[in-house]
């Protein structure tokens, strides 16, 4: 009577996780690295929406699962969200922190009208260089430990998209982002492309999202290769 009494208990529990946030709970054992790929906004954050009504989460959603298609082969990939939930700054870093992710890379999009794309680490103003004596410095501070590693990712990036897309601006820098504090692991936000300049049509968006997807995977692949191999 005792085991189907728990057995009930875990069952309604299950039930009552919302879908999208319980496999943040459970730590990942595995040899491969560990990436944590965030799609930006979500829920109640749309992002940059454009004139035709084309939602930024809704792209880095369908960004990110692109990537950790193509990267699921040779790492260990976590999503931050896999559905339009809302999920909190703290709690995307968390979950990358918890698994000790080897990269943490956040996805956006931009609104300017020309090609570009841009690359961002974790850069605060000089008050944060030296904060002053407050509980919560530890966590803002963190990602200093990492802003090597994290420039060398941006390196990587750069030099993918460089060699493939000629017709692209890049930019690359430091920036008090606030989706990076706490990261105890390398880590940058991204923005390769456009919101403006996506077409209409569904399978021309599929075809730009799935070339970006294996842009992004191969500066994963040459971040790992050049500045961080597997012992």
């Amino acid at each position: 009577m005792a085991k189907e009494k728990v057995l009930a208990f875990i069952i309604i529990l299950s039930c009552i996780i919302p879908p999208g946030i319980g496999f943040g709970n459970k730590a990942i054992q595995t040899k491969q690295r560990i990436i944590v790929i965030d799609p930006g906004h979500g829920g109640t954050q749309n992002g940059i929406v454009s004139s035709s009504g084309i939602n930024e989460k809704t792209i880095t959603l369908q960004l990110a699962e692109k990537i950790a298609q193509q990267l699921e082969n040779r790492y260990n990939v976590l999503l931050t969200r896999t559905q339009n939930i809302t999920i909190s700054a703290r709690e995307r870093i968390f979950l990358a922190n918890k698994n000790k992710a080897d990269l943490f890379i956040s996805i956006h999009l931009h609104q300017t009208n020309k090609y570009s794309a841009f690359f961002y680490y974790f850069d605060p103003p000089e008050s944060y260089k030296h904060p002053p004596h407050i509980k919560d410095n530890k966590w803002k501070s963190h990602p200093l430990l990492h802003q090597a590693e994290s420039k060398k990712a941006i390196t990587s990036f750069c030099s993918i998209f460089s060699a493939n897309k000629n017709a692209i601006r890049f930019f690359s820098t430091g920036a008090p982002i606030l989706l990076l504090e706490g990261a105890t692991m390398p880590a940058i936000l991204i923005e390769p492309l456009s919101v403006l300049t996506l077409p209409q049509h569904p399978d021309e968006i599929e075809n730009i999202l799935t070339e970006y997807a294996a842009l992004i995977s191969k500066s994963i692949d040459l971040y790992f290769k050049k500045n961080n191999p597997k012992p």
